[in-house]
């Protein structure tokens, strides 16, 4: 089973992904200030690559941003990718 947990600090902060409890990947963004945060990178295990972990993890960050009322950048090639796709994430992507 999937769980996503959250760290978050004054700089930067992480969501991280277990699968059965090991490690599936992970989500890292910085804050630009404190209303908006950019994802700088993604990364999957590869042992659980194509599970949708990567996508799991952007709406994770998608829903914090919601729960905040922050704003997401992303500088990250697939975290851009994923946001720029989803309609649904357009109210907190800029």
């Amino acid at each position: 089973m999937l769980k996503i947990e959250q760290k978050n600090n004054i700089n930067f902060g992480e969501f991280f992904a277990e699968y059965d409890g090991e490690k599936a990947g992970s989500l890292r963004y910085d804050w630009i200030n404190e209303l908006s945060f950019n994802i700088n990178h993604t990364e999957v295990n590869p042992k659980f690559e194509g599970k949708g972990i990567g996508k799991h993890l952007v709406s994770a960050a998608v829903d914090y941003a919601r729960e905040e009322n922050r704003k997401i950048k992303a500088t990250c090639p697939f975290a851009k990718a994923v946001l720029e796709k989803d309609e649904k994430s357009k109210d907190v992507y800029i």
